[in-house]
């Protein structure tokens, strides 16, 4: 049943995120501890944030992906957050209610893989990578650092202590520059089907894709528990899969995850563990 209904996840999340929005809501409630231009500056920037979710959940692709996961925790965190500036209506609550459930929704592997292949050209099939564990809180932090800079820079410009505004929105374009870049290379990992074969597509650990030519390629399965593949899952969680070769192949990582898998930057071997959001996708014909 609830697999049936994850189905429809791209559905569920455009109708709820607008009917979250149609509801009366806390996006434009006061708050008493901000002066009135604040308020609008808030008012303004939630709003466009909200319709930057709304456009990144109706237009499927990979950036879609990114800006749809960085923003609809925030723009639910501030729903959330201005509640305590109303009367607590049970209509604000449910509002603020269906933002958090869209931004649950997200984060699941069926939402995901739509984003993905939305952005594949031609006969490619993506099937989106799982989130390497040692990343797990460094892009809990970034994303914390860009939230304080998209909602901190506009109030701190708009008080009247310059000395402290104008540093602190340098201070936040810097991040809103480079934090939005960073994320957005979770969002292109991928596992990928072309006509010649299989990619490895991953700049996050792999210095150069890996193309298995389906000459090549002796075997595909959910990985046992004894295998002794070379992990390119970055440690995640989930069940892995074992891409087996016939031949040796050689694969370059970056730096990080030559650290991961405490070895060179350089290895070769003839199988490899890779870790699809959905272990079993890739296999079914």
């Amino acid at each position: 049943m609830a697999r049936s209904i994850l189905g429809y996840t791209k559905w569920i999340t455009r109708t709820t995120w607008m009917i979250a929005a149609l509801l009366p809501n806390s996006l434009t409630a006061d708050i008493d501890r901000f002066g009135s231009n604040a308020n609008r500056v808030l008012d303004i920037q939630s709003w466009a944030l909200w319709a930057l979710v709304l456009v990144a959940l109706w237009v499927p692709h990979p950036i879609a992906l990114t800006t749809s996961r960085m923003l609809s925790p925030l723009v639910a965190l501030l729903m959330v957050a201005r509640l305590g500036s109303t009367e607590w209506s049970p209509a604000a609550i449910l509002a603020a209610l269906l933002a958090a459930v869209v931004c649950v929704l997200t984060f699941t592997a069926e939402f995901g893989s739509d984003q993905a292949q939305a952005g594949a050209f031609g006969n490619e099939r993506r099937f989106l990578l799982r989130l390497p564990a040692p990343l797990l809180l460094p892009l809990i932090l970034g994303w914390l650092l860009f939230a304080v800079a998209v909602i901190g820079a506009p109030l701190v410009v708009d008080s009247t202590n310059w000395l402290i505004g104008v540093p602190s929105a340098v201070v936040a374009l810097v991040v809103l520059w480079f934090a939005p870049q960073r994320l957005h290379q979770l969002s292109k990992r991928w596992l990928v089907r072309v006509p010649a074969g299989w990619v490895v597509h991953d700049a996050v650990l792999l210095a150069d894709n890996i193309l298995v030519r389906t000459h090549e390629l002796q075997s595909m399965a959910i990985a046992p528990s004894t295998t002794e593949a070379f992990d390119l899952t970055g440690l995640t969680s989930g069940t892995p899969l074992e891409i087996c070769m016939r031949d040796s192949t050689t694969v370059r990582l970056t730096p990080f995850a030559a650290r991961v898998n405490k070895t060179l930057d350089v290895v070769h071997t003839k199988a490899i563990l890779v870790a699809p959001t959905r272990a079993t996708a890739p296999l079914a014909k």
